[in-house]
């Protein structure tokens, strides 16, 4: 008598299953490394700098092989949610989903709405087009209405052939002050640097001296909101300073690339990086050893040129909240250049002050998004 077999025969595993797991194994170990990106600093180990601007891509390499062990192997899913639990302050540090646009119940002081914005001179050498530029950046201002302005790359001049920045701040906004300091002057009264407008009082103002000789500056404002007085940074650090022919390399970057061209035009962005990296990790540290000596709450404004990832970051902001942590969504990416969108313009606060309503601003019109949020003094 023939009772038929119940057994199944076992299903082929899939071809693809065992390259993932060494996939997955290798992206694991490159993730743990980049955790030691915030920790050691770039004059000690310039590579993790390289690797900490990768990790929001990482995050989406761990989120997919998390959606294949789902389906296919789901013991496997371990491998990357252990080694994503073990950084998980790093991954709120770069993604957040569940931003806040009212304020917390401790709140006491008075709302003040802050905007921090690369304007990148105005679009200053578009000569077709900058006074357009110029136009529509205000227009995004005079719709944010912020009470303190942090601007970066800042361009004044009172000569007649350039267009008002400084006084036309001063005279058709609500600004009664405004501190401002340059790092080059050139002919035609033209003036390149960082400003900080505001429209409550400001009572003092200086700026943080850096070691070596630089166009990066970092500039302090104590500003009176009633009875609060805030201090408030705005900075903008070294940059990479990539050239037309690194942009070129990067932008022509694809399968066919030649290994020599591939060879020296890597090597020469992976130097960049490595000089900018080791740049922003002595000015962080100024401007941390100066924020300490403040009498006052502090606020940290600016673009840094840095991922959250990143040493300099991590100095920087110390125990102080980041704003977009605290209120943001999705990514933040604020760089609109040729490389990839990534958040390396922060809004960095004292823990006795709160934050809410963080939001990047959608025009295109600089090379950097605009950010702003709402802050108060617990």
């Amino acid at each position: 008598m023939n009772t038929g077999s119940t057994d199944q025969p076992r299903k082929r595993p899939s071809r693809w299953h065992r390259p993932l797991w060494w996939v997955n194994v290798v992206a694991v170990l490159v993730l743990l490394l980049t955790y030691l990106a915030p920790r050691v600093s770039p004059t000690t180990a310039w590579p993790l700098a390289v690797l900490a601007f990768s990790f929001p891509y990482q995050l989406m390499v761990h989120a997919l092989l998390l959606a294949w062990w789902a389906f296919f192997r789901r013991k496997r899913m371990l491998l990357s949610g252990i080694a994503l639990l073990l950084g998980i302050g790093h991954v709120g540090n770069a993604v957040q989903f569940f931003g806040s646009s009212e304020p917390d119940d401790d709140v006491k002081g008075t709302p003040v709405k802050l905007m921090s914005y690369n304007v990148r001179l105005f679009d200053l050498y578009n000569w077709a087009g900058n006074k357009r530029t110029r136009n529509a950046i205000f227009e995004q201002f005079k719709r944010e209405d912020a009470d303190i302005l942090c601007l970066q790359e800042f361009f004044q001049s009172n000569d007649k052939r350039y267009f008002r920045t400084r006084d036309a701040l001063l005279r058709e906004f609500r600004y009664t002050g405004v501190n401002e300091r340059y790092s080059l002057n050139a002919r035609f009264d033209q003036h390149f640097g960082i400003a900080t407008f505001s429209v409550h009082p400001i009572v003092g103002r200086g700026h943080v001296p850096f070691k070596r000789k630089t166009n990066n500056m970092c500039i302090w404002t104590d500003i009176a909101v009633k009875k609060d007085t805030l201090r408030v940074y705005n900075a903008h650090l070294a940059s990479y300073h990539f050239g037309d022919a690194d942009y070129k390399f990067i932008a022509d970057l694809d399968g066919d690339t030649k290994a020599d061209s591939l060879k020296s035009g890597g090597w020469r962005i992976l130097m960049r990086v490595k000089e900018g990296a080791i740049h922003r990790a002595e000015e962080v540290k100024a401007i941390a050893e100066h924020m300490r000596t403040s009498p006052h709450p502090v606020v940290f404004c600016g673009d840094i040129n840095d991922v959250p990832m990143s040493y300099a970051y991590h100095v920087l902001r110390g125990d102080m909240d980041d704003a977009f942590v605290e209120s943001g969504r999705g990514l933040g990416g604020t760089y609109l250049g040729k490389l990839p969108k990534l958040r390396i313009d922060h809004i960095l606060h004292d823990p006795a002050i709160a934050s809410w309503d963080f939001h990047v601003l959608p025009e295109e019109l600089s090379d950097h998004s605009a950010i702003a949020t709402t802050i108060a003094v617990r």
